[in-house]
């Protein structure tokens, strides 16, 4: 028995050591692979020119100054707008309440010193 568990041991730990180098082999080829690639391929040359921060940044700050004004322009309108629109309610509703008192105390007393009888 201790002879067919040797053989087993042996098997396996060849098997291992097989598979072992196949790993092995497998990535140096993958390496090899990789590194023929990397070499053929030669990096893009783009051509290059001198930074001209002066007219661009110009431009860009003259177009967020731009926006930045027309923006401060719109929220006062809009506030201007809501002013508005608050004092023409206001008036409406004290005009209202006005129209709404003289129709009960005035115009009530007037009829009712025109509906009495004379003597």
């Amino acid at each position: 028995m201790d002879s067919q568990n040797n053989k087993d041991e042996e098997l396996r730990r060849r098997e291992n050591e097989l598979q072992a180098r196949e790993h092995a082999l497998r990535l140096r080829e993958l390496e090899a692979e990789i590194y023929q690639q990397a070499s053929s391929q030669e990096p893009p040359i783009a051509p290059t020119t001198k930074h001209q921060a002066s007219e661009n940044t110009l431009k860009q700050r003259y177009r967020q100054a731009l926006n930045v004004a027309k923006f401060l322009g719109i929220v006062v309108a809009v506030v201007v707008a809501v002013k508005i629109a608050t004092w023409l309610a206001t008036a409406i509703v004290v005009g209202g309440i006005a129209w709404v008192a003289y129709k009960i105390f005035f115009e009530s007393k007037s009829s009712e010193k025109n509906q009495r009888p004379k003597k």
